[in-house]
């Protein structure tokens, strides 16, 4: 079975490989497995960006934190079960999810997107990305009317991602809102503190003007 997931990063802290991964109860989660023993550490990742230890006796330690931060902006796909030579007969993902609803890691929206922004380090450039939108959401009428009407945040950010999706994909049709807010929550599972982060404070920043 895929697992989806992002690529598996060596942590210095201590002797073991980690990845960021989806969660079958909603989000993202850490996944730690140790050098020479049959130790796995799992952890939840909450919409703060902070980590939860999952699995008994773990702790948020230093290797945990270095995980999380080496995973920031990684993105995901359908890859297999991660095999490490000084780990025997690992047991992947109790966690690793069912297909969701809508899993829009492997559609061609979500590709476009890793494609479109994703930098030299293999991960999403979340500045440039945000300076793209924004810079959109200045000249856009559509999104000049609805903060002229005051609608949320979250529906001009929708609208916005819809529009530059077609933009990407050269698609006509525009995402169903289920799917653009499933797209959203899978970019922004990558790194929390960062994606649509500019994007929502200079909309809130277009209110006021």
């Amino acid at each position: 079975m895929n697992i989806i997931r992002t690529t598996v990063v060596e942590l210095t802290k201590i002797p073991a490989l980690a990845y960021k991964f989806k969660m079958s109860s909603g989000g993202a989660g850490i996944k730690i497995i140790h050098e020479g023993s049959d130790n796995i550490e799992t952890f939840a990742i909450t919409r703060r960006g902070e980590l939860v230890a999952t699995t008994p006796q773990s702790i948020v330690s230093d290797a945990a934190r270095e995980a999380f931060e080496l995973t920031q902006g990684l993105p995901y796909s359908a890859r297999g079960k991660v095999k490490a030579i000084f780990v025997a007969d690992v047991v992947e993902d109790e966690l690793a999810p069912d297909t969701p609803e809508y899993n829009m890691v492997e559609s061609d929206e979500y590709e476009a997107w890793v494609a479109a922004y994703t930098g030299d380090n293999f991960k999403m450039n979340y500045a440039k990305m945000n300076k793209d939108m924004i810079q959109f959401a200045v000249k856009n009428k559509t999104v000049a009317q609805m903060v002229s009407e005051k609608e949320p945040v979250e529906a001009i950010l929708r609208r916005i991602v819809q529009i530059q999706t077609s933009n990407l994909t050269k698609k006509k049709e525009y995402l169903a809102p289920e799917m653009t807010d499933a797209l959203i929550a899978t970019l922004e599972e990558l790194d929390v503190r960062s994606a649509f982060k500019e994007l929502k404070l200079h909309i809130q920043k277009m209110y006021k003007k």
